[in-house]
């Protein structure tokens, strides 16, 4: 298999037999994505008993409320985004259709 190189990724060509996957590593964190925001909005309703705001820019929302929230949800979206890419790493679904080279970090 030929490899090219393009920066400092290496990256085999695409295949079309390989399409079915792609399509998987694109759904896969959407899907996530979608989970992980409605238990966020689930546990912090729990924490604060308030419904997260839908939008924390909005004037009526409180600076208190919006920074809580902004802050909860960045926090569980970034750690649902690393544990989905982690997972994708050790399956044959290409994660963002690269595939590294096992010595590079």
């Amino acid at each position: 298999m030929v490899l090219q190189m393009r920066g400092r990724r290496l990256m085999k060509p695409f295949r079309s037999s390989s399409l079915p996957l792609l399509a998987v590593s694109f759904l896969i964190p959407v899907v996530g994505a979608r989970i992980v925001q409605n238990l966020a909005g689930s546990g912090y309703h729990a924490i604060t008993h308030l419904d997260p705001p839908k939008n924390p820019a909005h004037p009526d929302v409180e600076w208190k409320e919006a920074v809580a929230w902004t802050v909860f949800s960045g926090i569980v979206g970034g750690l649902a985004r690393l544990f989905i890419r982690r997972w994708l790493a050790n399956t044959s679904i290409p994660a963002e259709g690269v595939d590294y080279n096992d010595d590079q970090a």
